[in-house]
C-alpha cells in the first residue's frame, strides 16, 4: 500500500503557481532538485544537486494544498527540475491526487530515464514536454560530464555527425506512439552535435511531426561559463536554415526563439 501523502515528500526548488509557458493553458509548475545531467547550458544550474540548502523537502499533502489554492485558475500541474523522473515513486501517488481534482498532470523531461521503472509514472502522466539534448559522440561531452562542474569547456570539440539512437530518442519513440508527448523542445548550439541530421531522424518517428516544435538559439548568458559558450550560440542565419530544414522534414508547428 501507497503511504499517506503526508508521509510522503518531494525536493521542491520553486513553485510557480500560475504559469502558461509549461503545457497547454494556465499551470502550476512545480520544479523539483536533482538532475542526472550536468549540460553546459543549463540556465537551472542551481537544481542539478540531488541536494540543496535552496531546495524544500515538501509533504505531498502541502503540495497539493498549493495546487488547490491555485484553482479554479489553472488546468493542471506541470513538473519539472532539474529532471522530475529522478523522484517518480513519490510523484505517482501525487499525480493521482492532483487527478482527482479534475485537473492534468504534465512532466517536463530530458528523457534519459528507464522507462521500464517509471512505468506507473508514465502511466498517469497525461502529456510530457520533451527536452531533446541531441544525440551523437558529442552528447557525452555536452550534458553528461560530471566532473564538469564549472560548465566550462574543458578542450576542443571536434564537430561530431555520428548519430545513434540513445535512450532519450528510444523513449521519446514509444511515449509519441502513446501520444503522450506535446512538445519537443531543442536548444541549439554549435559543435557538439548535429541539428539537422537529428531533426530528420526525430521526424520519422510516429506522430512526432504533429506535435509542437521549439527551436531555441542558445544564449549563454546566465550560463556558468559565458565566455567559454558564447562563440557557440548560433546565427539568426543558421537558425533560419534550421527552421527551413524542419519544415521541409514535416514538421507543422514550430516555434522558434531567437
Amino acid at each position: 500500500m501507497t503511504a499517506p501523502l503526508d508521509r510522503l515528500s518531494l525536493p521542491v526548488h520553486r513553485i510557480i503557481p500560475f504559469s502558461n509557458v509549461e503545457g497547454t493553458g494556465n499551470r502550476t509548475s512545480i520544479f523539483l532538485q536533482g538532475c542526472q545531467l550536468n549540460c553546459l547550458y543549463c540556465h537551472n544550474p542551481e537544481t542539478i544537486a540531488r541536494h540543496s540548502t535552496q531546495a524544500t523537502l515538501m509533504s505531498l499533502t502541502t503540495l497539493l494544498k498549493e495546487v488547490k489554492n491555485a484553482m479554479p485558475f489553472i488546468r493542471g500541474v506541470t513538473v519539472s527540475g532539474g529532471e522530475p523522473t529522478l523522484h517518480y515513486q513519490n510523484l505517482i501517488p501525487f499525480f493521482h491526487a492532483v487527478h482527482s481534482l479534475g485537473l492534468s498532470c504534465y512532466l517536463d523531461s530530458n528523457g534519459f530515464f528507464n522507462a521500464d521503472q517509471i512505468k506507473p509514472l508514465i502511466d498517469c502522466t497525461d502529456k510530457f514536454l520533451w527536452d531533446l539534448k541531441g544525440a551523437g559522440d558529442g552528447l557525452s561531452a555536452l550534458c553528461f560530464d560530471r566532473r564538469n562542474r564549472q560548465g566550462r569547456l574543458t578542450a576542443p570539440l571536434e564537430f561530431s555527425t555520428k548519430f545513434y539512437q540513445n535512450r532519450n530518442l528510444a523513449n521519446l519513440e514509444m511515449l509519441l506512439a502513446l501520444h503522450k508527448i506535446e512538445e519537443i523542445r531543442l536548444v541549439v548550439l554549435n559543435g557538439f552535435f548535429d541539428a539537422k541530421a537529428l531533426l530528420s531522424y526525430v521526424s520519422r518517428l510516429p506522430n512526432a511531426t504533429a506535435v509542437t516544435l521549439k527551436l531555441i538559439a542558445m544564449h549563454a548568458k546566465g550560463t556558468r561559463s559565458p565566455q567559454s559558450l558564447t562563440p557557440l550560440v548560433p546565427t539568426t542565419a543558421e537558425m533560419q536554415a534550421l527552421t527551413q530544414h524542419a519544415r521541409h522534414s514535416g514538421f507543422q508547428k514550430i516555434i522558434v526563439i531567437d
